[in-house]
């Protein structure tokens, strides 16, 4: 049975993607790495014709395929990490310098508890890094030895978990391809070697995504509830460790209550699967509540010296996703961090803050009109979404000269190819830059003729979500590449509903 709902869900997301992709491509805003449109748009445009015509080889589609790919991504994304070890800057050196300090016994000082108070989101990030360096120190090594791999791990999880979630809906080939595609984009980024959120939750978010994938799935399904429970436990991991998660759990409430109004099920069972999901919604809270007091109690951090009272409100947070600022390089960042900001927050009570961030979304609504105010947004949403890098070198001083030391041999090779500085990196992100805008058009246009399915929308709701999120709240193109693998998945599982040209799908 067609659901009206979903299906206006899915256009608006395939409008939404062939929109960002077009304007990527032709009127692209520019981040902290040039693109080169001589070779971003053809090669582009040739990704998205192969689709159409590509055949995926039988031996391809073998049934340990999946497994070679994840555990050989996981391997080759270990040792890029390695191999682009540098010491970097911002939140990341930040919680790792804290996370030295308490495991090798000395007490943080009130600077340190003020960061703390006003980023508390990072005490997981803290919780995992002394972990990281109490491993370590046993076994001689440096933090970012243990962590590192740690992040490949990640990869080849979640490689895996992409196969899971689209060799259901699509076939072996594509849901080879999907990994592979995941692979470039993910598992061979400079992020591999910064030991930070977004490798960590990648695999909860991926694999919540699969168990609710299938549990959601229609017809007689045995252990449905079992998936379902599992896939808000594997979300509640993946928001304890990172916010941004959170707009997985609505997608997949929004997906199963359009879901029992697209076949004719009993009203008595439409409420208890309403019911169902609001429990959901209190069990993921309690569990993600639950998982950050455990955070905190890992980490050794003393609870009683972090003041919520010095915490943001949502509406700050919002604030600042509406600033603009110009780097030095003249790249605009949109709604991005801002030191200013920042720094007025000091001294301010909760309800001062409030007040700050509501003044400040009056003055740049009295600034820029509504025509202003929409053309700032539709400009964020296409330099959030218009780096097929995320973000990459642009945190902080990683980008200086000088970042990667000297090194000869594979790694050198690697230090040129993904090094900010590095003789093969321009051309290195323009191919990754048509990969991601090729993907880009592929999910867009297939959603525009895809047919409604419970499991098509639920990654598009969670495509939609994470859009959502940081054209409101404060963003740039890192706070995408969690969710990455997902798009992939999309592109993946709705490419077979772009005309074809010649051949056969990937199947």
């Amino acid at each position: 049975m067609e659901s009206p709902v979903g299906r206006a869900l899915l256009r608006l997301a395939g409008v939404s993607l062939v929109a960002v992709a077009v304007v990527c491509l032709v009127a692209p805003r520019p981040v902290n790495v040039g693109h080169r449109w001589q070779v971003v748009v053809p090669v582009c445009a040739a990704l998205v014709l192969l689709v159409a015509v590509v055949r995926v080889p039988q031996w391809a589609k073998g049934r340990w395929v999946p497994v070679v790919v994840a555990v050989g991504g996981g391997v080759v994304a270990t040792f890029i990490g390695l191999m682009t070890r540098y010491r970097y800057g911002w939140d990341a050196r930040v919680v790792m310098d804290l996370a030295r300090s308490l495991q090798s016994g000395r007490p943080l000082g009130s600077a340190d508890y003020d960061y703390l108070s006003l980023y508390p989101n990072n005490l997981p990030l803290l919780a995992i890094d002394r972990t990281g360096v109490a491993v370590a120190q046993g076994f001689s090594l440096a933090p970012d030895a243990v962590l590192i791999p740690l992040n490949g791990i990640c990869v080849g999880v979640t490689l895996y978990a992409v196969h899971l979630l689209v060799v259901r809906m699509a076939g072996r080939g594509a849901s080879m391809v999907a990994q592979l595609a995941t692979l470039l984009l993910v598992g061979t980024s400079p992020w591999l070697a910064v030991p930070y959120t977004d490798f960590y939750a990648m695999p909860f978010v991926v694999g919540g995504v699969a168990l609710a994938v299938t549990a959601l799935a229609p017809g007689p399904r045995r252990g449905r509830v079992v998936l379902w429970v599992l896939a808000v436990a594997a979300l509640s991991v993946g928001y304890a460790i990172k916010t941004t998660p959170v707009v997985i759990v609505i997608a997949v409430v929004l997906t199963a209550v359009i879901g029992i109004f697209d076949h004719d099920l009993a009203p008595a069972r439409r409420a208890r699967v309403i019911a169902a999901c609001a429990a959901s919604m209190v069990v993921f809270v309690g569990l993600g509540t639950a998982l950050s007091v455990a955070a905190t109690w890992v980490s050794g951090v003393d609870q009683t010296r972090i003041d919520p009272d010095v915490t943001p409100p949502v509406v700050w947070w919002v604030a600042l996703g509406a600033d603009e600022q110009r780097s030095p390089t003249g790249v605009v960042n949109y709604g991005a961090y801002s030191r200013e900001m920042v720094d007025a927050l000091a001294g301010r009570t909760p309800d001062e803050m409030r007040a700050y961030a509501v003044d400040f979304l009056g003055d740049r609504w009295a600034e820029r009109g509504l025509g202003g105010t929409l053309a700032f947004y539709g400009s964020k949403a296409a330099w959030n979404w218009g780096d097929g890098m995320f973000w990459a070198w642009g945190e902080g001083p990683d980008s200086l000269p000088g970042t990667l030391a000297p090194a000869t041999g594979v790694t050198g090779i690697v230090h040129e190819v993904n090094g900010f500085h590095g003789t093969g990196y321009a051309l290195r992100a323009d191919l990754t830059q048509a990969l991601w805008l090729a993907l880009l058009l592929v999910a867009g246009i297939g959603l525009l003729r895809a047919p409604y399915r419970r499991e098509t929308l639920l990654l598009a709701l969670s495509v939609l979500g994470i859009a959502a999120f940081t054209l409101v709240l404060q963003g740039r193109s890192r706070y995408l590449f969690a969710f990455v693998p997902l798009v992939v998945a999309l592109a993946a599982t709705v490419h077979g509903s772009i005309p074809r040209l010649a051949g056969r799908r990937v199947r």
